[in-house]
């Protein structure tokens, strides 16, 4: 245990010995610090007695008087305790037994300093919560950020600007939800424990139900029950979803992490794009003030319309493999290695893997404004609906930034012989190794049996649209309480 603590606990124990309880359950607060300096002027004037709590951030004694800094979630605002005005008794009270981090209630009249402050002329206080730890020293110049996503609510008190990132991501969450609600999409909820995760390609977490004896998994997506209810006869719906995937963690990526997703039926891709451009724009304003984020010395515009190129077009450009014409993961292993293409292929299986790691080494990186890359081929995505006039594609939209996937859309597929076929071809990529391959859902194949209309269905990921909009470099910035190794285990790794 730490001295200060020791010292701390001392404190907490004198507190109850004169009556007073160091963690009383309620405030009589009436104001906070903002509203406190917004109308200053009128309740100084009217010498209104109004009751402030907060955290205590900074005190400086002088004789029988104290400055102190109190906060709370709204701002600053400087008390003065004097002895003679609340009594000997009391101020003893507070310079001996209160320290900084600790919370109280401070109930008095606003006043200006000599030196221009505006400042509440504490009558009376009392403690909330006694800190038995103290804030860290220095925080800012802490280097080690795991240390920070680890201790996040230290971080929090110490930075404004994490807490205002944090405001950011709430706000960006709202106006999602305020578009598509006035879009007329209705907001559910589906499983998140499920038999068979499915509705994209990546590997599950497994847990298991005790009374039922029975292994579930974490849902990778919302995507096929959500396509359910298109099915039941909603015909827009949409859910901010918490998702989870056992992958590899990166700047990225994150184990459990935040997605919207919403199915629109009678819909089409194109229809999608042009919400999207509404959508994304709107929430930009939103969230920021205006349709520009400076990101990486780069301005980018939010405003749209977005530029439309086809993922066929890119590969090309960047690669200088035209996929019109190389058709097998065979053909293009070899067009790959003709051109001198190094990318990793272990653990890659099919044409789609292999085309999907091509894309992402040689042109996602270099796709910086706001930028529709449309038309897939279609052994990427087992659930889009292919282009009626160029069957190898399937009518697919993503939007990407800065090499960066902000959203996923495409017509759905709705044929369910086409989607078992399709399914039936993931089973043979899982039997030759493929621990992301989709695993066929026979309950979802049927519910396609019994009809779903056109539909167009598009996933968000709240996260990496929130540190992309706030200049974050690893989405675990922006995730509260991102995933960590446990402390002593980091430690013994090294990492």
């Amino acid at each position: 245990m730490l001295e200060e603590e020791i010292v701390r606990r001392e404190k907490v124990a004198k507190l109850r010995e004169t009556g007073i309880d160091p963690y009383p359950p309620s405030t009589a607060r009436d104001a906070t610090c903002a509203e406190a300096v917004s109308r200053f002027d009128a309740w100084s004037a009217e010498g209104k007695v109004l009751t402030l709590a907060g955290r205590l951030r900074s005190i400086r004694a002088h004789g029988g008087a104290a400055f102190a800094d109190l906060t709370d979630e709204s701002g600053k605002l400087q008390l003065h305790i004097k002895s003679d005005l609340i009594g000997e008794d009391a101020f003893a009270l507070f310079a001996s037994m209160i320290d900084l981090g600790d919370f109280i209630e401070a109930s008095g009249t606003l006043f200006v300093t000599k030196r221009g402050e505006k400042t509440l002329e504490v009558k009376s206080w009392k403690p909330l919560a006694k800190a038995l730890l103290p804030l860290p020293e220095k925080w800012h110049g802490l280097s080690d950020v795991e240390v920070r996503y680890r201790k996040r609510h230290l971080d929090l008190v110490a930075n404004e600007e994490v807490r205002n990132l944090f405001r950011t991501r709430s706000r960006i969450v709202q106006a999602i939800r305020e578009v598509l609600h006035r879009e007329g999409f209705m907001e559910v909820e589906t499983p998140i424990l499920q038999t068979q995760a499915g509705g994209a390609s990546a590997r599950p977490f497994v847990t298991h139900h005790n009374a039922l004896d029975l292994d579930l998994q974490l849902r990778i997506a919302p995507e096929l029950h959500l396509k359910r209810l298109i099915v039941g006869g909603f015909e827009k719906v949409f859910e901010v979803a918490r998702c989870f995937r056992n992958e590899g963690i990166s700047f990225q990526h994150n184990p459990e992490f935040t997605q919207v997703e919403f199915y629109w039926a009678y819909a089409t891709y194109e229809d999608l794009m042009a919400l999207t451009e509404r959508m994304v724009s709107e929430i930009v304003t939103k969230a920021l003030g205006r349709t520009t984020v400076e990101r990486d010395g780069v301005t980018l515009d939010f405003s749209g319309p977005f530029p439309r190129r086809t993922f066929y077009d890119l590969v090309k450009e960047g690669t200088g493999i035209d996929l019109a014409k190389v058709r097998t993961e065979a053909d293009l292993k070899d067009a790959m290695e003709e051109k001198k293409l190094k990318i990793d292929l272990d653990g890659l299986y099919g044409y789609g893997e292999t085309v999907d790691a091509l894309y992402k080494a040689y042109v996602r990186p270099h796709i910086v404004q706001p930028t529709f890359v449309i038309d897939y081929p279609a052994e990427m995505i087992p659930l889009a609906k292919r282009k009626p006039d160029q069957p190898d594609r399937i009518a697919t939209v993503q939007l990407l930034v800065q090499g960066i996937e902000v959203t996923k859309a495409y017509n759905e597929l709705n044929d369910p012989l086409e989607q078992e076929a399709r399914f039936a071809e993931e089973a043979k990529k899982k039997e030759a190794g493929s621990g992301e391959a989709m695993p066929a859902d026979a309950d979802f194949v049927e519910a396609l049996k019994y009809g779903m209309p056109p539909t167009a269905g598009f996933g968000m990921g709240i996260d990496r649209l929130t540190a992309l909009l706030t200049g974050a470099h690893s989405i675990k910035e922006v995730i509260l309480f991102p995933t960590l190794r446990p402390e002593q285990e980091s430690h013994e790794d090294g990492a």
